[in-house]
């Protein structure tokens, strides 16, 4: 394989051997191929022929059948065992015999055969195809070779499988793994290797591969390694091949783990962003509350001081009383479950409901923020659009846009809220006219305590929680802007 050369490299000319007694011929077949871009060598005889390709390597060799001492079906033939097996140097036959046991005869031999004269298009076009061929011969050895070569010393775990789920053949990191002889995993069902609890699990994988034509997305099964490897959690790929199923299993161990470790810190850092945006909230919902519980304190104090001074009450002015004081309550109890339930921490609970439900609770919430800083935030979503998420995350992310928006707009601005059917989501777009984001940030925005905020004015962990809750409910988030023209957030929810 070393003397190989490779016909499509864009710096190395194949190289064509032309092989003819004839000097004029000879001449006019160089001319001809050197125009293209080929090395062209010439020799007059078989002998001189056999001495170059021991000495040279060549592409291919235009070979004349008729030439005095070694005729060009010998030569063929000795060439062809020169190449050896591997390596296909395509041999074309020129002669002046047109019959067909003299193309039989050559083709034994060789691999193509043109009667002379020939067209100079037909040779050209002739070279062109055999060296094609020898290419795509020299890709399927290497292919061959390099998928040997990973199949014993890539880092995956690789064994093959008869319909029997037997192994038939594994490498030797499976072996290394296991901690078993190549000689002692062949013929064991490979579900032996694996933790009891994921068996079912594997066969009804392997039986799926079996019988889906299309590729069947990967599992995790656990395999039970002995010695000091423990327990592995690997990664299961699975394709039907001609000898059975070989599955390919990488060692994600490590990565398990590791992404448990982040799924913990992750969590520690969205709680103390949750509870920096608490704290935010706070002198806004102490505005909040303070209008509901002014009436009531009003009220009841008014009803207090006519009973210590036993002044009758008129039954209308008494209900009148108690029912401003029952819808203030209320008021007061809505704003602190919103509160409550942007605070809670949990798992992810995916329901149906009522988006216009999930946005009024947010907005309720920075109304207060809003009016202070003199920004309108208006909302059109119908009260008929469902959705099919998890609300108290939904709503903690549109939050946490409203605030990022309200943070850069300035007095007078406008946050609208708006909703539209994109085929399987519910769009729900949060627009502002502020100032917008410039495109060397655009690119950041989502990414952990990136902000352009003055410096305690931001973690910069708003739009990076957003994008994680938006993935917990199977949805996404996407956000266009301009400097200086303002700022669109979409929200892809799953649709109900």
């Amino acid at each position: 394989m070393g003397d190989l050369q490779k016909t499509n490299s864009s710096t190395i000319k194949p190289r064509i051997l032309i092989v003819d007694d004839d000097v004029k011929a000879t001449e006019y077949m160089v001319v001809l191929l050197s125009q293209s871009p080929y090395e062209v060598v010439a020799c007059n005889t078989g002998a001189d022929a056999l001495v170059r390709i021991s000495e040279e390597p060549f592409d291919l060799v235009l070979l004349d059948i008729l030439m005095p001492e070694l005729d060009g079906l010998t030569v063929a033939k000795r060439m062809k065992e020169v190449f050896g097996p591997n390596n296909f140097v395509p041999i074309i036959l020129l002669s002046g015999l047109s019959g067909q046991d003299a193309k039989i005869a050559g083709l034994t031999h060789a691999d193509d055969f043109i009667t002379k004269p020939f067209h100079e298009d037909e040779l050209l076009a002739r070279v062109c195809v055999m060296l094609r061929i020898r290419q795509l011969q020299h890709d399927l050895i290497v292919s061959k070779s390099s998928y040997q070569f990973l199949y014993e010393n890539a880092p995956y775990m690789y064994v093959t499988l008869d319909p029997a789920r037997r192994i038939v053949d594994c490498n030797a990191l499976f072996c290394h793994t296991t901690q078993i002889l190549r000689n002692q995993a062949l013929g064991a069902n490979i579900l032996s290797f694996f933790n009891p609890h994921d068996k079912l699990g594997l066969e009804r994988f392997l039986d799926y591969v079996a019988l889906e034509s299309a590729p069947v997305p990967p599992q995790m099964f656990i395999l039970n390694a002995q010695g000091a490897y423990g327990p592995v959690h690997t990664q299961c790929n699975a394709v039907i091949t001609e000898n059975g199923i070989m599955v390919a299993m990488q060692d994600i161990t490590q990565n398990v783990t590791l992404e448990n470790e982040q799924k913990l810190a992750r969590k520690q850092m969205y709680r103390s962003a949750r509870l920096a945006s608490i704290g935010t909230f706070a002198s806004g919902v102490a505005h909040e509350l303070n209008n509901p519980l002014t009436a009531i304190l009003g009220f009841s104090s008014a009803l207090l001081e006519r009973i210590k001074r036993s002044e009758p009450i008129d039954h209308q002015d008494l209900e009148q009383y108690l029912t401003i004081i029952n819808h203030e309550t209320v008021r007061c109890s809505d704003i602190v479950e919103n509160l409550s339930r942007f605070a809670r921490e949990g798992d992810v609970q995916i329901r149906e409901f009522a988006l216009f439900e999930c946005v009024d609770g947010a907005v309720r919430l920075i109304n207060s923020l809003a009016a202070k800083k003199r920004v309108k935030v208006s909302t059109a979503i119908a009260t008929t659009v469902l959705v099919k998420a998890d609300p108290q995350k939904l709503q903690q992310a549109i939050i946490h846009i409203l605030t990022n928006s309200l943070d850069f707009c300035e007095k007078g601005n406008d946050i609208a809220i708006e909703a539209f059917i994109d085929t399987r989501f519910i769009k729900l777009s949060i627009t502002d006219n502020g100032p917008g984001i410039g495109s060397e940030d655009l690119a950041k925005v989502f990414d952990p305590f990136f902000t352009t905020k003055q410096v305690g004015k931001g973690l910069g962990l708003g739009l990076a929680m957003c994008h994680v809750i938006m993935e917990e409910c199977n949805g996404g988030i996407d956000i266009i802007s301009e400097k200086g023209k303002g700022t669109t957030v979409f929200l892809d929810i799953p649709a109900a």
